[in-house]
């Protein structure tokens, strides 16, 4: 498996989980954490202008599918 296809395998782990739940992955849940250091690495490519165009595109899809109401942070106990 080369990069390119290690790439999109990534991306549509995390396309399916943002479908399914309509968020990024938690990072306190460590099955799901795997997804999240993937994001968290392909924005600071992003940044670093690492990624092609299509990535990028790809990527802002991803972010623009998830939805704005969820802060990922943990529910507090009442």
């Amino acid at each position: 498996m080369n990069n390119e296809d290690r790439w999109m395998a990534n991306y549509e782990a995390l396309k399916a989980y943002i479908d399914e739940h309509h968020h990024l992955p938690d990072k306190h849940k460590e099955t799901d954490r795997n997804k999240l250091s993937w994001w968290k690495c392909q924005i600071k490519k992003k940044k670093a202008v690492a990624l092609t165009e299509e990535q990028i595109e790809m990527l802002q899809a991803l972010a623009d599918s998830r939805s704005t109401e969820h802060t990922g942070g943990r529910k507090k106990k009442v």
